[in-house]
């Protein structure tokens, strides 16, 4: 029973007061701190490993979910220049951080016009290690700056290219895009490096990596009950697991069929966050390839056509907009077809569309569950509306199946 102090409501009211006004101050205090640290910590890492000027400016850019990332101002020669810096996040591979560096320096030199690429510094790498202090005792961290890629955010991962009022030249861009950076990385040697993946330490393809799926998805599950941690997501995962393992079941690609496929990197996040837009709505610029990985260009397509087509709106949760898809398909292929280097979308891919679209839906669904189990401290209420917006594409995938392998034949 909690024994509370016997004294007045109005004394116990200015008590509250005072608490807040303190609690208020000291988050005042708290962000201040965190502004200048980080400031401090950059321009300690400009100095010492970077060859651009002195520091001027620094502004976060908040939207993503797994680094801390800036904008940062620096002038040198009087001349002011802009780049952006990012920390990466904690526990982060080195390797795979190089593969994503010599990949997207490959792709640049390589023809690839809409991505930034990482600076080589004073020891000649693309990134460098320093000492972070955290609450629980200093720790390092990987870091990089990129040259800065202009533009304007019109889009996010909510809301995607589904909208109302999309502009066709988002489209066409887009498509180049995608075939510009398959196009340019098709002879990328890795060295025996591979990049992030997001539910498995192995480089396996996606196709595979949702094959195993709905037990690696079960054992997150246990995790998080052995854990205590059961909340309102668990309890959805438990409901639609069935649904789950189902739609996983019905969209493994034979390794025969899919040996035959092309099969170079990928971005494996092309969602309309990634991207800067010009104020009509071409695409001028696109970031974040810390996930890209080698894998079927198909499973990129097919993630991707989810990413940017599918509806967040209450009345049409789930849905995929297939014209808006269709068109993006056909400009890939016109644009792989002008640029030469890689074969366009052979008839194979174009039969095993509707199985990627499944597989793009459950690989982000798997990112969620993942997610939700690896940080606690998440809300999972958060998490529960994306996991239910996944289940509800996968529900509309399956209720469309005729109308979208229709679709491919056309293609």
């Amino acid at each position: 029973m909690m024994n509370y102090r016997n004294t007045s409501s109005g004394e116990l009211g200015a008590l509250h007061v005072e608490a807040e006004q303190q609690a208020v101050q000291a988050e005042h205090m708290r962000q201040t701190a965190k502004e200048h640290y980080y400031y401090a910590l950059i321009r300690d890492i400009v100095d010492e490993y970077y060859d651009i000027g002195s520091l001027s400016e620094v502004y976060q850019i908040f939207g993503g979910y797994i680094n801390t990332t800036f904008g940062i101002y620096t002038v040198k020669n009087g001349e002011r220049q802009t780049w952006l810096f990012r920390m990466y996040k904690r526990g982060k591979n080195l390797d795979s951080l190089i593969f994503e560096h010599r990949l997207l320096t490959h792709a640049r030199e390589h023809g690839f016009s809409f991505g930034a690429a990482p600076l080589k510094n004073r020891t000649g790498t693309t990134y460098c290690q320093k000492s972070v202090i955290l609450p629980e005792g200093p720790e390092d961290f990987l870091f990089a700056i990129f040259n800065y890629v202009d533009g304007d955010v019109l889009y996010d991962w909510i809301p995607n290219w589904a909208e109302e009022g999309l502009q066709d030249t988002t489209i066409t861009s887009a498509a180049r895009c995608m075939a510009e950076f398959h196009s340019s990385t098709n002879d990328f040697d890795p060295l025996g490096l591979h990049g992030d993946n997001i539910m498995d330490s192995e480089d396996s393809s996606c196709n595979e990596l949702i094959h195993k799926f709905p037990q690696t998805l079960l054992e997150y599950r246990e995790a998080y009950r052995k854990a205590g941690l059961d909340n309102a997501y668990t309890e959805y995962f438990d409901a639609a697991w069935p649904v789950f393992k189902k739609m996983c079941s019905r969209c493994y690609i034979p390794p025969e069929d899919y040996s035959q496929m092309q099969i170079n990197p990928c971005h494996c996040d092309f969602h309309a966050g990634n991207f800067k837009y010009l104020p009509d709505g071409t695409i001028c610029g696109s970031f974040d390839y810390d996930m890209a990985k080698f894998d079927s260009r198909l499973f990129e397509i097919g993630l991707a056509m989810h990413y940017v087509f599918a509806s967040w709106k209450m009345a049409s949760n789930g849905i995929i907009r297939l014209d808006r898809m269709e068109r993006f398909i056909r400009l890939y292929d016109q644009e792989i077809i002008r640029i030469g280097k890689i074969p366009p979308l052979s008839r194979l891919e174009k039969d095993y569309l509707y199985e990627v679209l499944i597989q793009g839906t459950a690989y982000v669904y798997g990112w969620c569950t993942s997610a939700v189990v690896y940080n606690p401290s998440l809300n999972p209420y958060e998490y529960l509306y994306y996991a239910q917006h996944y289940v509800a594409c996968m529900n509309w995938l399956e209720a469309h199946e005729d109308e979208i392998r229709e679709l491919s034949r056309r293609l």
